[in-house]
């Protein structure tokens, strides 16, 4: 069946980040979080209403009225953190602000003080989280008394690589997940075939052409590496476990181990055809093992 495809319209499966650490402590009255905490929402339930204090980072991305900010544990950042593929805030928290005038920008090291609060949250930017930091005020840390790892960190930051390794989680989410992906056609909404997943992955300049491009994973390492060969050798590992995921669905995708379902009674409900991967399970598994890794990691370069 031959279909002119026109855009990428919506991703149905999601995957959530599963790490969970405490960390005790308190600053003036406040509860003192970590970004590693904060990836159970288990444990930052238990803290809805109490004032909490967390260190970190302003993304530039804010309002023009600073009414809030997303903090993150990484400095330089343009875009908050997200869940692959999704509008899901990971590695990253709303803050907003006590002050009517807002926050003003910084991209030096940060302490929020705040209260948390617990609902169901899309800000004007579209993106979603189940918590946030409200009625909060932030002072400046002098990072010359802080972890000298923390120089590092912000040099390996510098290099935008972190960023790049969200966006290869991106496309190892669209490799495992491509059947619950669905575009506009010619004809309407509906999921993709095989052919539909080969032309977004194999074709140049196609949405996820990028990860399949020769020595893709190769520099993104060699990014990394450029700061240190040998800090950073668990995100090498990482990436490299990422690697051989992608290359284990596109064989599978190559040898067409995926099965047609001609009644499936999902998003559209018509008994549309939606094609499932034999592996389905296995990869799922995989991905969110291998993301939570690589979540797990990001989320202890603590201040």
């Amino acid at each position: 069946m031959k279909r002119t495809l026109a855009f990428i319209l919506a991703l149905v499966f999601a995957i959530l980040p599963l790490a969970s650490c405490e960390k005790d402590g308190s600053t003036d009255g406040a509860q003192l979080l970590s970004f590693s905490q904060a990836q159970s929402v288990e444990e930052m339930e238990k803290l809805d209403g109490k004032t909490v204090s967390i260190i970190g980072y302003m993304s530039t991305l804010s309002p023009i009225s600073g009414s809030f900010m997303y903090l993150m544990n990484l400095p330089y950042q343009s875009c908050p953190f997200c869940v692959p593929n999704t509008t899901q805030l990971a590695n990253t928290m709303a803050v907003y602000a006590k002050s009517a005038e807002g926050f003003e920008f910084t991209d030096r090291a940060i302490q929020v003080t705040g209260v948390l609060e617990f609902g169901d949250y899309t800000d004007e930017f579209g993106y979603e989280y189940t918590y946030r930091i409200k009625d909060a005020t932030y002072t400046i840390l002098d990072t010359d008394k802080l972890d000298p790892k923390i120089q590092l960190w912000q040099q390996l930051a510098s290099t935008n690589v972190i960023a790049d390794i969200y966006q290869m989680y991106e496309y190892l989410n669209f490799l495992c997940f491509w059947p619950t992906y669905t575009a506009q056609f010619e004809g309407g909404g509906d999921y993709l075939y095989p052919d539909d997943a080969k032309y977004f992955y194999q074709t140049d300049g196609a949405q996820y052409n990028y990860g399949y491009k020769e020595d893709y994973f190769d520099n993104l390492i060699a990014t990394i590496e450029s700061v240190s060969k040998t800090d950073f050798t668990a995100l090498v590992e990482n990436i490299r476990k990422a690697e051989a995921l992608a290359a284990q669905v596109e064989a599978e995708i190559e040898a067409g181990n995926y099965t047609a379902v001609a009644e499936y009674s999902g998003q559209f409900g018509d008994g549309r055809t939606q094609y499932i991967m034999n592996r389905a399970e296995e990869f799922e598994v995989l991905m969110q093992a291998t993301y939570t890794e690589f979540a797990e990691w990001l989320a202890t370069w603590e201040l």
